[in-house]
Order: C-alpha cells, then sequence, then structure tokens
C-alpha cells in the first residue's frame, strides 16, 4: 500500500527545496559508469518532487519525463528544455508500454506501493532497459562533533519518531517475479557542509517532522525553535560537516 504523502503541503515542499542537499550527480555518476551508457534517449523520473534528481537526470538524458503526485512539490521544480513534467501516480503510471528505456527513482521508492510500482515499471520500459533505484540519507554524524549523533538519537527521533514506511529488501530473488533482474548495488558517502540554520531546516524538511506540524500538535515556529536549541552547541564553527550515505539498486528488464 502506498504511504502517507507527507509533501504535499506548499510549506514542506519550500522547505524541501531549500533545504535538501544536492546529491544527486553522484548517483547520476554511478548510474553512468555501472551501466556504460553515457546518453539515454527517453527517462522517466518518478516522484520527482521538487526537481533536484530531475535536473541531475536530464543531463544525460535526451529527453526526460518527471511525474509527481505533489503539485506543491513539482510547482517548485526548475524549467529545463528537456524536461516535461507531469502530475502522476507511481503504482499507476500515464504512459504506454515500453516508452522508456531508464526509469529512476530517487529518494522515494519507500514511499510505494512498491509491488504495483515494480510491475508498472516493468511495463512501461523497454526491454533490456534500466531502473535505477537510489537513496540518500543523513547519518546523523558532524565530523566536527561526533556528539551530534548522540542527541538525534536520545532526543530528535525520541521526539519525532520516524514515519511509517515500506521497506521492501531488493533481491535479485523478489525483483524477479516482476521482470527484473538485481545486477548490482552500491553505497557511497557524500559530505555536506552545512551551517546550523541548514540543519535546522534540514530536519524541518523531514517527513516525521511535517507529520508533527500537519497534525497541528506544534507549529513549525516551535519545532525550529527547539531543534535550534538542540543542534547550535554542537557548532564549534560557522559550519559543520555532515555526512551522508547512499544506496543504488541497478535493476534491468529481462528481455
Amino acid at each position: 500500500m502506498a504511504q502517507s504523502n507527507y509533501f504535499s503541503h506548499a510549506s514542506a515542499a519550500e522547505r524541501y527545496a531549500q533545504f535538501r542537499p544536492y546529491f544527486h550527480p553522484l548517483a547520476i555518476e554511478h548510474l553512468v559508469r555501472f551501466t556504460g551508457c553515457a546518453r539515454f534517449a527517453n527517462a522517466l523520473d518518478v516522484a520527482c518532487g521538487t526537481g533536484q534528481s530531475t535536473r541531475a537526470l536530464s543531463e544525460v538524458a535526451a529527453k526526460v519525463v518527471a511525474i509527481d503526485n505533489s503539485p506543491a512539490m513539482q510547482a517548485l521544480a526548475p524549467a529545463l528544455p528537456n524536461v516535461v513534467y507531469q502530475i502522476g501516480e507511481a503504482e499507476k503510471l500515464p504512459f504506454p508500454a515500453e516508452a522508456f528505456d531508464l526509469i529512476t527513482v530517487g529518494k522515494a521508492f519507500h514511499w510505494f506501493d512498491q509491488d504495483s510500482f515494480l510491475r508498472e515499471a516493468n511495463r512501461v520500459l523497454k526491454p533490456r532497459s534500466w531502473l535505477f533505484i537510489y537513496n540518500n540519507v543523513f547519518m546523523g554524524h558532524m565530523k566536527e562533533c561526533a556528539e551530534l549523533k548522540s542527541w538525534i538519537e536520545k532526543s530528535y527521533l525520541m521526539r519525532y519518531a520516524t514515519t511509517p514506511r515500506a521497506r521492501k529488501k531488493l533481491t535479485d530473488a523478489n525483483v524477479r517475479e516482476f521482470g527484473f533482474e538485481l545486477t548490482g548495488r552500491e553505497n557511497f558517502f557524500n559530505d555536506v557542509p552545512m551551517s546550523c540554520e541548514q540543519l535546522v531546516g534540514y530536519f524541518l524538511s523531514q517527513s516525521n517532522v511535517i507529520a508533527a506540524v500537519e497534525q497541528g500538535s506544534e507549529t513549525i515556529e516551535e519545532v525550529a525553535a527547539w531543534i535550534d536549541q538542540g543542534v547550535r552547541p554542537f557548532f564549534k564553527d560557522a559550519t559543520g560537516t555532515m555526512q551522508f550515505g547512499s544506496d543504488v539498486w541497478y535493476l534491468r528488464k529481462s528481455a
């Protein structure tokens, strides 16, 4: 079953666009290197959000269609000459069969009805084409101050628990039933310099905070003040180096 859309609110979309790190070109570099294909003809970016993933994808694809089910998120996506944006659901892709030679999903697969999406992805991909799924997660580690991780685990996540999400484990065995081969998986890390204000903004863009605010238990100002009070002591300089970790999966449609 598809998860709740925590990013349908305009204010949440604005925070996402402003504070989420633009790591996506790193993921696309891995895709190009792994597949050996430097240019794709027709690509589909599913759950494009505010267009960060689409922007990176547009550098290696002649034509890109980018879909998302949040008009508020997509309204903030950049206009690009080779990109067409469209409102749509991952589980009901509004495209004909065998329309694309690449599908990408960045930081969103855990929000899908994953079985339904994999069936649809298989339907709209050409034979032997690629489905690239990737994620990027803040590891909670600040290189200049290890104590931040403890505050996140013992204070932040205790107050704002992680929201429910699908946790399907992608293996070659369980993707074969949907007509795919899991041809590879990789991990990489990327460091992001952040000021205290940027780290607070990043936390405010997360689904657990959005859920608390939209459910009316707290205002965004109250949450921001509490997080700022918690993280500011860990900043000894103007910025700190936050470590993010990425998982990438390479699926290929069977012939």
